[in-house]
């Protein structure tokens, strides 16, 4: 991800364990948002301005679009005992 979103966002984030996805309707709003902006390549699920594959991005909770039309979220989880 370039500097035109969240600075502390990486493309490899995606890959890391550690980090929790939304797999959630959060990340289905974000993409559905994407798919109808005009800088969204369908062929590619890219953002023409960032660079990014969004069918990835979006579930990064601390990703932004770099137009701002989606924010970062702040996930909260339980753990179960």
């Amino acid at each position: 991800m370039s500097n035109l979103g969240n600075k502390n966002v990486r493309p490899w984030d995606i890959f890391n364990k550690n980090i929790l996805k939304l797999e959630s309707n959060i990340s289905q709003q974000r993409l559905e948002i994407c798919r109808g902006c005009e800088e969204f390549m369908k062929l590619t699920s890219q953002c023409k301005k960032c660079g990014c594959f969004m069918n990835s991005k979006v579930k990064l909770p601390s990703a932004e679009c770099p137009l701002g039309k989606w924010s970062a979220v702040t996930v909260d989880y339980k753990e179960e005992i």
